[in-house]
């Protein structure tokens, strides 16, 4: 019988994993495997893990690349990860108890001493960071009609402040599932006014009001729009760009970015205080331009 790692030994094998890859491109499983003295059954198993791995989104353009099916590995998207991102108290509080687990199985006193430093160190940030998050929960009313709603196939007019757009805005939904993901939860339907299917975090709705003259959408309606691709150049490296625009590889001085909202690109090219330019198209950098000159107005 094959006796099979521990969890800290196929941790810390997953951590070291990653940046041997990057620099072994189109090494064999079975290379692999002798170089960290183990299976190629368990080898294969950690780049099936590796495969969900990536930064917060996880959607594939966050996630680790690799391709393995032909028995020799490759791996792309990994050098994201070796930015510093900024913690919060979710994030910090799950690491601490993570190093609180290791710790227990440490025998060496070096190892545990330097897990205590960084527990202190995440120590501070949790001390500092206000213990209690207030979020605006779906009222109990709203969530009894939008659940009417998905029961009986029917519509519904919401009040909804888009961050996006930073505007409240009345939206015809028809609505088909209420969800939850990560710390928020979502309703998913079909919007009249987009035509097409929208995610609506439940926490920006304000109103919900019950429609009854309305059939439902027909089911063949796609939710797939044309996406737009805007040109991107990076003036100054930093840690922000890459968690507001994951899709600009760390290191690279241009590159594309595809979003359905010229709106959030243009407060998130804001935001980002002349780090990146946009140099297409002409629509976009005009509409910039305008924002920017009015945000300076305001100075003034």
């Amino acid at each position: 019988m094959v006796k099979r790692d521990s969890g800290l030994a196929r941790t810390a094998r997953l951590l070291d994993l990653v940046p041997y890859l990057t620099t072994h491109q189109g090494v064999a499983i079975s290379e692999l495997a002798k170089t960290f003295k183990t299976t190629v059954k368990e080898i294969t198993d950690d780049l099936n893990t590796l495969w969900m791995c990536g930064l917060p989104g996880y959607t594939p353009l966050e996630l680790i690349d690799l391709e393995f099916e032909s028995g020799f590995v490759s791996i792309r998207n990994a050098e994201t990860l070796a930015t510093p991102r900024a913690l919060d108290r979710a994030e910090a509080l799950s690491i601490y108890m993570g190093l609180d687990l290791l710790s227990a199985e440490l025998t060496d006193e070096s190892l545990a001493s330097e897990i205590s430093k960084l527990q202190d160190q995440l120590r501070s940030q949790l001390v500092f960071t206000p213990k209690v998050q207030i979020e605006a929960n779906l009222a109990s009313d709203s969530r009894a009609l939008l659940l009417k709603a998905i029961r009986r196939r029917g519509w519904v007019e919401i009040t909804y402040h888009s961050v996006v757009n930073d505007e409240v805005t009345l939206r015809q939904i028809a609505p088909y599932e209420l969800s939850q993901s990560g710390t928020h939860e979502y309703l998913q339907g079909y919007c009249a006014k987009a035509k097409a299917i929208r995610n609506f975090r439940a926490d920006r709705i304000v109103k919900v009001i019950e429609i009854n003259d309305q059939q439902w959408p027909d089911s063949e309606i796609s939710d797939h729009e044309k996406q737009q691709s805007f040109q991107i150049k990076v003036h100054q490296e930093a840690r922000q760009i890459h968690e507001v625009m994951p899709q600009i590889p760390v290191g690279v001085k241009s590159g594309e970015v595809l979003s359905y909202s010229t709106n959030w690109l243009a407060r998130s090219v804001l935001s980002l205080g002349g780090r990146v330019e946009v140099t297409a198209p002409d629509e976009a950098r005009a509409e910039i331009r305008r924002r920017a000159a009015a945000a300076l107005r305001n100075y003034q």
